[in-house]
C-alpha cells in the first residue's frame, strides 16, 4: 500500500463490543473479521479490565482493536508478520486512538519473544504449524489463563482439540460459527453467507 491520508478518527459511544465492518480500513486481500464473529471470540476470550494479550496474526487488527477498546488497564500486543497487514493495523489503530494496542513485526513461533511474558489471554488462528506454535504460546500462559483458537477447516479443529488435550487443557470448548446477513438487489433479497468459523477455548489449570 502507499502513501494514503491518515483515517478520519472513528468514535463509537456505546459499551459494547461489535465496532461495524465499515468502521476499519481495509485493502484488497484484507478485509476485517466480520463483526458476528469478533463479538463470539471475544466472548470466548473474558479478557479481564487489566489483562494482558496476546494476539497471534494481527491481520488488519479489527479483533485487536475490539479488545483492547474494552482494558483501560490492560494491553493488546500483537504479532503479524505481513509489512502490508501492519500498516493497515496501524492506520486502524490511530483511527480509533488507542494507545494499549502494540504491534509487533514477526512470525510465530520464533519471534514471539518480542511480545512481554506471561499473558493471561492468547488469541491464535490456525493456518501455520500448529503444533509448535500451539506449543510455544501455552508455555508462557498464565495458570488460569485462556486461550482461544480461530480455523477455518476440520483438519485445524482436530489438530487443535488434539493438542490441547496432550497439553492437558481444561474447560475446553468448540462451537462452529456461521453468520448469514441479508443483500438486496433490486427488489429481492437474500442470506449470503460468511465463511464458517470454528473457535476453540481452553484454560490453562
Amino acid at each position: 500500500m502507499g502513501e494514503a491520508d491518515p483515517p478520519l478518527p472513528y468514535h463509537w459511544d456505546f459499551v459494547t463490543p461489535g465496532l461495524p465492518d465499515a468502521a476499519f480500513e481495509d485493502a484488497p486481500g484484507f478485509s476485517p473479521t466480520p463483526m458476528e464473529l469478533r463479538v463470539m471470540l471475544l466472548a470466548h476470550l473474558r479478557p479481564r479490565a487489566d489483562s494482558l494479550v496476546w494476539d497471534v496474526g494481527g491481520g488488519t487488527g479489527a479483533l485487536a482493536l475490539e479488545i483492547a477498546r474494552l482494558l483501560p488497564a490492560g494491553a493488546v500486543h500483537t504479532l503479524e508478520r505481513d509489512p502490508e497487514a501492519i500498516e493497515l493495523l496501524e492506520l486502524n489503530r490511530r483511527r480509533f486512538g488507542i494507545a494499549n494496542l502494540h504491534i509487533h513485526q514477526g512470525q510465530a513461533p520464533a519471534d514471539l519473544a518480542l511480545l512481554p511474558p506471561s499473558p493471561d489471554r492468547v488469541l491464535l488462528e490456525v493456518g501455520r504449524p500448529l503444533q509448535e506454535v500451539l506449543q510455544s504460546v501455552w508455555a508462557p500462559l498464565q495458570p488460569g489463563g485462556r486461550l482461544v483458537i480461530s480455523t477455518v477447516d476440520l483438519e485445524g479443529l482436530v489438530d487443535a482439540t488434539d493438542q490441547l488435550a496432550q497439553l492437558g487443557a481444561v474447560a475446553v470448548q468448540v462451537v462452529q460459527a456461521t453468520v448469514h446477513r441479508m443483500q438486496r438487489r433490486g427488489s429481492q433479497a437474500k442470506l449470503a453467507a460468511a465463511e464458517p468459523l470454528f473457535v476453540i477455548a481452553a484454560e490453562r489449570g
